[in-house]
């Protein structure tokens, strides 16, 4: 839960930039966490539209991670395959989380939550992260299957 809450901190610093590098002081830890924002920010922030999430399925077989609540599940199904872990207890279960040079695709309902867990597997070090842009809700959108 520990590393969660850094991660959450973490991303409040997007709030506001400038003030985020003028207090980031040398240490080793800020150097990982910008190291981690810069890579995530040059990849337009892992976003994938539900369309290339198919594409990158299909060509690169990821561990796709559902971060939503058990009531999200139950409502509106899970992508096939999906491994169904809320954001809020992801720490607590990094048991069930594939090696690190797996590829993950995570999402939520609509993005936000799957961002963060995007940046918690980034500062984890997984490289090969991303997010589907809109969440679920852009993947029912779009007419692609789900799984009850």
């Amino acid at each position: 839960m520990r590393r969660l809450v850094k991660v959450l901190l973490v991303a409040g610093l997007f709030a506001v930039p400038a003030w985020a590098q003028a207090t980031v002081t040398e240490t080793e830890a800020a150097k990982a966490v910008m190291q981690v924002i810069q890579e995530i920010s040059q990849e337009h922030w892992g976003l994938l539209t539900p369309e290339k999430a198919v594409d990158f399925i299909e060509s690169l077989n990821p561990f796709i991670l559902d971060v939503r609540t058990p009531e999200e599940w139950a409502e509106t199904g899970v992508i096939p395959g999906a491994v169904k872990i809320t954001l809020t207890e992801l720490d607590q279960h990094l048991n069930q989380l594939p090696p690190k040079t797996r590829p993950v695709l995570v999402y939520c309902k609509a993005g936000l939550r799957g961002e963060l867990a995007l940046m918690y597997l980034k500062t984890l070090g997984y490289k090969n992260v991303k997010n589907i842009k809109g969440g679920l809700t852009a993947w029912l959108n779009a007419g692609l299957p789900v799984e009850k």
